[in-house]
């Protein structure tokens, strides 16, 4: 089942509270859309130079 079909099912057993926009969670915590993204951006980076660096030193 995917998140979608999640929110779907919860929101149409709640009637007009579907409306209502649930909070956005990363690792438990409870976070804004902007921080989540910036921490996923910052985590992409990181693995990349971590990618980078070992194909550096097989070659």
């Amino acid at each position: 089942m995917s998140f979608d079909e999640e929110s779907n099912e919860v929101g149409s057993s709640q009637g007009g509270e579907s409306e209502k926009k649930k909070p956005k969670t990363f690792f438990g915590m409870e976070l804004s859309d902007g921080v989540v993204y910036t921490i996923v951006v910052i985590l992409t980076i990181i693995f990349i130079r971590q990618v980078s660096l070992v194909l550096q030193a097989l070659s």
